[in-house]
């Protein structure tokens, strides 16, 4: 199935489960979520980038535990020649975890005010 709008979009990614777990997931409330499913309210940008990444992982592929994805770094990159390569790995790293961090605080902070 094609996903040809928003509202169809976020329902997607909610994939059956319930608008208010959903909703918690986002840091939004259950009334934004019936609001951006019938079309009648538009989410940010951020709730929008995350129902893209939770559509197009794919529930197919298995989400890999950080102890998985250390192993296949460590085997990936042992060779002594690839320093160059794990030193920009680390700095992205670092990058996502500081842009992780910026944008929870961010939900967090239009939670509460979405409360008041």
């Amino acid at each position: 199935m094609a996903i040809t709008t928003i509202a169809e979009l976020v329902r997607a990614a909610r994939n059956g489960r319930s608008q208010k777990e959903f909703a918690h997931e986002l840091g939004v409330l259950q009334s934004s979520i019936s609001r951006y499913e019938s079309g009648k309210a538009s989410p940010p940008a951020p709730v929008i980038e995350h129902c893209m990444r939770m559509v197009h992982s794919g529930s197919s592929e298995p989400i890999p535990t950080a102890d998985e994805l250390a192993n296949k770094v460590r085997t990936a990159l042992a060779d002594t020649s690839l320093g160059q390569v794990r030193l920009l790995i680390s700095k992205l790293i670092d990058t996502l975890t500081g842009e992780y961090a910026q944008a929870c605080a961010t939900t967090a902070a239009s939670t509460v005010k979405d409360r008041k």
